[in-house]
């Protein structure tokens, strides 16, 4: 039988080490959010008129309900290494997403000094650029998305992705992806922020292969207790629907152009806030010919109140392409 003794060095050296070896760690994170209330919601063939009843995973919801995992690696020299896995569900009935298991992130990066790339499904440049001076943060009540889309029907999310964002540079930032072709299109998406103090402001653009692009910019202000933001959209590459039928007119391409308005108040635990989005022009094409459609004005009225750091109550009150949605809700992040 062999023995080896440890020398003081060689075990100091070993509890040196040990940190390193030590420092990937993983995190469980997510939200439940169910309201009471009634939406609109458009699907691949028509405009739908959902029941009152708990509504969860909605647009008069204040988030998604999901559960996610993030881990990060600290490989030394700066660089680290870290993934995420978000499963977004029905919170009303504890029904998984259609759309798949980890349909919400899934993705794996490496960074450091120098920036950060990310390979896998995750948001868009375009989306995080619009959260950063949207008033509610791009979250499932933001009138922006509703009207507007995540600059163009691409989505908040891309499967298939490659990202870079840059590190922040006196407040500056910038974020670009590519999305190889899948099915039909491949994908390049950008975005830059900048961010002083109060103000925020930045611009997002992005184009699927054969079709038209999509851009945004848009600022916000905050000062003492308020926010203002405004923001202009040109977002193409939508679905057209029938506004008697409201049925999705096949081969039909829309495209809209407009503004947002809209102020946040907070006092102590509560805020309240309005978003006003205006379509200036609203088309739609089939094959070679182009028609005009209705220019819609959407609303969203909200309050918070918080009850804690990680549980709110709110209400939601969206009015959108000409139908009412409203909710009554409980947040809580954990």
């Amino acid at each position: 039988m062999n023995k080896y003794q440890i020398t003081p060095l060689a075990l100091a050296t070993l509890l040196a080490c040990a940190p390193a070896w030590a420092q990937s760690n993983v995190t469980i994170y997510g939200a439940v959010d169910v309201a009471l209330g009634k939406f609109y919601q458009a699907d691949a063939t028509q405009i739908k008129e959902f029941n009152t009843g708990l509504q969860s995973s909605s647009r008069v919801n204040l988030q998604d309900s999901f559960v996610g995992f993030r881990g990060v690696e600290d490989l030394g020299g700066g660089l680290q290494a870290g993934f995420q896995l978000e499963q977004k569900f029905d919170a009303s009935s504890g029904a998984n997403d259609p759309e798949g298991a980890f349909a919400r992130s899934s993705n794996v990066w490496v960074g450091g000094g120098w920036g950060r790339v990310k390979l896998g499904r995750a948001t868009t440049p375009s989306y995080n650029a619009m959260a950063s001076w949207d008033l509610m943060g791009m979250g499932n009540n933001s009138i922006a998305l509703r009207t507007f889309g995540a600059v163009g029907t691409g989505g908040q999310r891309q499967s298939n992705q490659i990202s870079y964002r840059t590190p922040q540079i006196g407040g500056f930032v910038m974020e670009a992806a590519y999305a190889p072709k899948e099915d039909t299109y491949s994908k390049v998406d950008l975005s830059a922020t900048y961010i002083a103090g109060p103000l925020t402001v930045g611009a997002a653009y992005n184009k699927f292969s054969g079709l038209d692009a999509n851009f945004a910019l848009g600022a916000k202000y905050g000062y003492q207790n308020l926010e203002f933001a405004g923001a202009y959209y040109h977002s193409r590459n939508g679905r057209h629907y029938n506004p008697t039928t409201l049925q999705y007119a096949p081969n039909s391409i829309a495209g809209s152009n407009g503004f947002t308005l809209g102020a946040k108040a907070t006092w102590n635990q509560f805020s309240a806030g309005i978003d006003i989005a205006r379509e200036t022009k609203s088309e739609y094409t089939i094959g070679n010919s182009q028609f005009d459609a209705k220019k819609y004005t959407n609303l969203l009225l909200n309050g918070t109140y918080a009850l804690s750091k990680r549980t709110k109550m709110y209400v939601n009150y969206m009015r959108a392409g000409g139908f009412n949605n409203y909710g009554i809700g409980l947040n809580h992040n954990f």
